[in-house]
């Protein structure tokens, strides 16, 4: 089973048809983001996912279903996670919030305290549905994450992993990602199930730019992010530290071929892929 997949969501058939028969026939990880319930898309998904024996995650829509306040939206959040049974999911991801939280010292117990309320009612109620629940990093550093998931040990709640964005940590985060995989390699000793979201920026703002872009670009060298290594040797780090994980790249729909091709043809250039699957 190869590691690197596609992410796509619910929209535009004729875009995601090529990339669901490109996964079946290699056996790639998928993930499905259900921001948009086109009939005809999630129809193909429903079709053709189910049964496959492909590792499947799927994307609650965040905007929705973040898990800050979600106790009040109990009813749509058991509807997403229905359908994502049905598509074969094994777990399903959000993000603690639609928007930043407050950084204010003072108010980082009640924030926190009300997080583990909304993690310890999503993870039940995903159970239910005999789904995980994964935690995906958004607006703040690593320091919270490691408070966050330090307080969710501590709580004893299970079925809760993570889901890292490189493009995120990027944007959003001041720690290099070194320090980032430092704290992914931890996890799994805790019985904490990763995943991984792998776009490019220029560090601005959360592009999900292809590599393919990143090239012609020429922001695939080293930067103030990755430190000494360039954006393919940090791909093959991930791969080599978290070979069993599923990679799902965020790009566009109309370059995500071409965006895994590159990746395999870099990394195979490195030593790290053979075949697609971790040296």
């Amino acid at each position: 089973m190869r590691s690197f997949g596609f992410k796509f969501v619910e929209r535009l058939p004729a875009e995601i048809e090529p990339l669901v028969g490109r996964a079946l026939r290699e056996r790639l990880p998928v993930e499905v983001g259900l921001y948009f319930g086109e009939p005809r898309a999630l129809e193909l998904l429903v079709e053709r996912l189910p049964g496959s024996g492909l590792p499947v995650a799927v994307h609650l829509d965040h905007r929705r279903l973040s898990i800050v306040d979600l106790e009040t939206r109990e009813a749509q959040l058991r509807g997403q996670l229905a359908l994502a049974a049905r598509l074969g999911a094994a777990y399903v991801i959000t993000h603690l919030s639609p928007y930043p939280m407050t950084p204010r010292t003072e108010r980082q117990g009640e924030m926190l305290d009300r997080l583990y309320a909304g993690v310890r009612f999503a993870a039940a109620v995903c159970a239910e549905h005999s789904l995980g629940l994964h935690i995906e990093n958004t607006y703040h550093d690593l320091t919270f994450y490691r408070r966050f998931f330090a307080g969710v040990l501590a709580a004893g709640i299970e079925g809760v992993g993570v889901c890292f964005d490189l493009g995120h940590a990027k944007v959003w985060s001041t720690e290099g990602l070194g320090d980032w995989l430092g704290f992914l390699s931890e996890l799994p000793d805790h019985g904490r199930r990763l995943h991984f979201h792998l776009h490019a920026n220029r560090g601005l703002s959360d592009e999900h730019l292809s590599f393919v872009t990143a090239e012609r670009l020429g922001i695939t060298g080293a930067d103030g992010f990755t430190g000494n290594i360039d954006y393919y040797e940090a791909l093959g780090e991930i791969a080599k530290r978290f070979p069993t994980a599923s990679k799902v790249f965020e790009v566009p729909a109309g370059e995500a071929e071409a965006n895994l091709d590159l990746v395999r043809e870099r990394l195979a250039a490195i030593g790290v892929l053979k075949d697609g699957v971790a040296a």
